[in-house]
């Protein structure tokens, strides 16, 4: 018949609870299921951070196939991924996870930095000597890392769905969501596809090129077939009680929109106009045994097209060459062997002879990428989460029915991307993202404390939107400062730089090392920085009014006797 409701009331004494119900007082019981939207680094963190807390029936849905195992020979392609550097902030996180030895065996340390200036034929070098040491890695290098970590210590909790989109958010009465899923349908979906590859390369979705003796192309072979039948599934729509969305802030994650257009949601998203937007195209750049592997090259041209390459653990450099949408010119010769060689030969020579006209030409194919623009998620307080708190059952009573999921409380947060989105200069993004991971397993693992008497998993959702919401905000508005040219970056770093160094127990070093160091929220680094800039332009007013006052003093005590002079007659 109709549901079967029983109560404990709230004001029973702890001694009359049972075994099960005194240890959900101090571990609330985790959703029944969690789907994550979004199996990039984000996501997949996310999936580890909830299953070394016991949580079983996670899934995570990606768009994109899987990529080769980490080992695999396919990593020697530069075409297979970008770089991504992970900083302290990112490798604290992943230590927390238990998962940073299996992504540093894959990665290629960068102690420090090569420029070349405009016009200036003379290299720049500057090493650091930092307690984390920038560890770069191929972008989905790093996802197969996490990978293989789900799959070898929590397969059992965690099914990864790969070649799959959610596609559409319907938000339940208890917080939680229908999720419809379908196949992904972007022709495109894999962005470095066989069309795209070098031929040599290992494709895992068809093994074409494949070396078949190799331990990672029989991963990839099992994942492959895995993604095959994903791709000829229906739409289906499954209900999750805890939505994590972690797939960028890109128009196709749903679960952002969804939190967006809901008037009873805090979400709101902020979107910057690219007021100094970029396009690029990568290239592989075969470096002599006598040049260094462990630096960041750097060059750039009069008209602001540069050139940025970081090592790979295989030791080759992937170079990035960032150009104005808008300049034609250049652009044109991107478009064939024979303009790029002559591009090279003119703007960097110092690389030309390092690249192979075969490269050249897969370079002069390649589309030109785009990079993302700044965004973060507002709405205060409430901006990264969802859950309805006029649902939540009386506190400290405990609801049972026959079809107890339809009432079991729920919620949604959005994380990585989805709620900070900055360009890829300074390395923040995917750290700031791992940040974001451990936070949650933080404000998780606060949840029974925030009431008085015991609590629900949900409760952390709200104090994650406390905690990391105005971190967000800061990290985009700090970010875009360092796109906006001489004004907003040079500037404040040469203030900054000259301040530190004359009063260093007074100004804290540049922003771009402040937001490296893993002790200073993004918030607080923002706060301090402003608190510097005052009192910078404070001392510089009085520097100037001083200097005004010098000199009109001068100008008076020169003027006066000519004047007295001249009144005089002149004698």
């Amino acid at each position: 018949g109709g549901g079967v409701l029983a109560r404990t009331s709230s004001s029973s004494s702890s001694s009359s609870l049972t075994a099960d119900e005194r240890r959900l007082l101090v571990h609330p019981a985790p959703p029944s299921r969690t789907v994550i939207v979004g199996g990039g680094p984000t996501g997949l963190a996310s999936a580890i951070m909830l299953a070394r807390r016991g949580w079983t029936n996670v899934e995570v849905w990606e768009r994109l196939p899987p990529p080769p195992g980490s080992d695999a020979k396919a990593w020697g392609d530069p075409e297979r991924s970008y770089n991504v550097g992970v900083s302290g902030r990112g490798q604290i996180a992943l230590e927390r996870l238990g998962c940073l030895d299996r992504v540093l065996a894959q990665c290629k340390e960068v102690k420090g930095r090569m420029d070349w200036t405009p016009g200036n034929a003379t290299p720049t070098t500057r090493v650091s000597d930092k307690k984390y040491a920038t560890q770069v890695i191929q972008r989905d290098r790093l996802v197969s890392c996490l990978l293989e970590e789900i799959r070898e210590k929590y397969s059992a909790a965690v099914r990864v769905h790969h070649g799959v989109s959610c596609v559409d958010v319907k938000w339940r009465p208890g917080g939680g969501a229908d999720l419809t899923r379908a196949a992904t349908s972007d022709a495109n979906a894999n962005a470095f596809s066989v069309a795209d590859a070098d031929a040599d390369a290992c494709d895992p979705t068809s093994l074409e090129g494949c070396d078949v003796d190799d331990a990672a192309t029989s991963r990839a072979a099992s994942e492959a077939r895995s993604y095959d039948e994903e791709m000829r599934m229906p739409p289906t729509t499954v209900n999750a009680q805890f939505v994590i969305g972690a797939e960028g802030a890109s128009p196709r994650n749903a679960v952002m929109r969804a939190m967006d257009a809901d008037r009873a949601c805090g979400t709101k998203m902020v979107r910057f106009e690219d007021t100094n937007p970029r396009v690029y195209k990568t290239v592989p750049i075969t470096l002599p045994a006598d040049w260094r592997t462990d630096l960041n090259y750097s060059a750039r041209t009069k008209n602001g097209v540069a050139l940025e390459c970081l090592p790979t653990k295989e030791g080759l450099l992937v170079g990035i060459l960032l150009v104005k949408p808008g300049d034609s010119e250049t652009l044109e010769k991107l478009e064939s062997v024979a303009g790029l060689r002559a591009y090279f030969n003119e703007n960097f020579p110092m690389f030309t002879e390092f690249v192979s006209d075969e490269d050249l030409e897969r370079m002069a194919r390649r589309r030109l990428s785009t990079l993302p623009t700044f965004a973060y998620a507002g709405g205060g307080e409430e901006a990264l989460h969802r859950t309805t708190p006029e649902y939540h059952p009386t506190h400290g009573d405990l609801l049972v029915e026959e079809d107890a999921w339809m009432n079991e409380l729920g919620g949604a947060v959005l994380i990585g991307d989805s709620i900070h989105t900055v360009k890829p200069y300074f390395g923040l993004g995917v750290n700031s993202a791992f940040e974001d991971v451990v936070i949650l397993d933080d404000c998780l693992t606060a949840a029974p404390h925030l009431r008085v008497k015991g609590g629900e998993w949900t409760l952390a959702l709200p104090e994650f939107s406390r905690r990391r919401a105005a971190d967000a905000k800061a990290l985009v508005e700090i970010s875009r400062g360092f796109d906006g040219g001489f004004l907003t970056f040079v500037l404040p770093l040469i203030l900054d730089g000259v301040f530190n160094k004359l009063a260093p127990w007074l100004f804290m070093p540049n922003t771009i090392q402040m937001m490296q160091r893993p002790d200073w929220s993004f918030s607080r680094v923002a706060y301090r920085k402003r608190r510097d800039r005052a009192v910078q332009c404070g001392i510089l007013a009085f520097a100037a009014a001083w200097a005004a006052f010098a000199l009109a003093k001068a100008v008076i005590r020169f003027m006066f006797p000519l004047v007295a002079r001249l009144a005089t007659g002149g004698a």
